[in-house]
């Protein structure tokens, strides 16, 4: 892949405005889940780029040209070596058309609220090569999604074979009470169209779903993921979970412990998520998130692994179970603190 440095250098900075990580499906509960996945361990392949000095494992992706050289050395190294554990160069061409003040507010909150580990002298290159984003994506941009051709798919599955997503996830992306299957509604189409296509290509494996996205073509995953993160669908009113168990997994989410990260600093404040490549967690059904780290756990996760499987396998069981609780009632908090606030 042949590659500027501006362009290496730039792809590597735009790592720090985005988070990877995925929310999943575990094999501890198989007969207690429809999502249990099989286990073909087929990993992603990353590319490795170097240039100039700078070695940056990522994907396979062209970047958009960038205004500034980012320099090298060990301010490119601390990206690469911390900032794409969570953040992904690939991720470059899904990004939001901000304005350059937005995303310097963004590249500041990396800095200064995540502590991510690039200098100050580097904030102008940074920003500059992010805002300058939009401009690459207008240029290339395609074929738009169609959110009304995704309901239909939603509501009626596909000549192809692919089965109505409503019959498992609700048409309005809530699924339902028993955390077998995942909240969908509103979460960020890039999120979701990435699953899709691990389940389809086995990197991610599972039974129910890898058939499902196999029988889905590249506009039907773009018109559903399209309709899923354009649904803005009620919470379920849910069973109050244990408080003590809720408390433990506040600690948790807000600050981790020996030798850990905590939750929020990739899932967002009390897990409302980092669009568009890190999931919301808020909401999300206790079952489903304990079943899936523990999929983390056991290895039967595979395309995030430097991230969410390192993670789970520093938790145990009952801080499993007290994570989870904790992320599924969030939202039914933030809802009676708006409620309770004077009108």
């Amino acid at each position: 892949m042949a590659i500027s440095a501006n362009a290496i250098a730039g792809g590597a900075v735009t790592a720090v405005g985005l988070i990877l990580l995925a929310i999943v499906t575990p094999a501890r509960w198989a007969g207690q889940s429809a999502l249990a996945e099989e286990a073909p361990r087929v990993a992603p392949t990353p590319s490795v780029v170097a240039e100039g000095g700078v070695t940056l494992h990522s994907v396979s992706v062209s970047f958009p040209r960038s205004d500034s050289t980012f320099p090298g050395g060990h301010e490119a190294d601390a990206i690469n070596n911390d900032c794409l554990i969570c953040h992904s160069a690939g991720m470059v061409l899904d990004q939001a058309s901000l304005s350059r003040a937005q995303w310097q507010a963004e590249v500041d909150k990396m800095r200064n609220d995540f502590k991510a580990s690039f200098a100050a002298e580097d904030i102008p290159a940074i920003v500059d090569y992010l805002a300058n984003l939009k401009n690459v994506i207008s240029q290339n941009a395609g074929r738009q999604p169609d959110a009304k051709h995704g309901a239909v798919i939603v509501a009626q599955g596909t000549a192809a074979g692919a089965p109505p997503c409503a019959q498992c996830h609700a048409f309005n992306g809530v699924s339902d009470a028993s955390g077998a299957f995942p909240r969908l509604a509103g979460q960020s189409a890039f999120y979701l169209a990435g699953q899709l296509r691990d389940f389809a290509s086995g990197i991610r494996a599972s039974a129910l779903m890898s058939p499902i996205a196999k029988a889905l073509s590249p506009d039907d995953v773009d018109d559903v993921t399209a309709y899923f993160a354009g649904v803005n669908a009620p919470f379920l009113p849910l069973k109050a979970p244990n408080a003590a168990l809720v408390k433990r997994g506040e600690e948790l989410a807000k600050a981790g412990g020996p030798e850990r990260l905590h939750c929020d600093n990739c899932h967002g404040p009390g897990g409302s998520g980092e669009p568009p490549v890190i999931p919301y967690l808020a909401g999300q059904y206790a079952h489903y998130t304990a079943f899936t780290l523990q999929m983390w756990q056991e290895g039967f996760r595979k395309n995030s692994p430097d991230a969410m499987e390192a993670i789970a396998k520093k938790l145990d069981d009952q801080e499993i179970l007290a994570v989870a609780a904790y992320y599924q009632q969030v939202p039914s908090t933030l809802k009676t603190a708006a409620e309770a606030a004077p009108k």
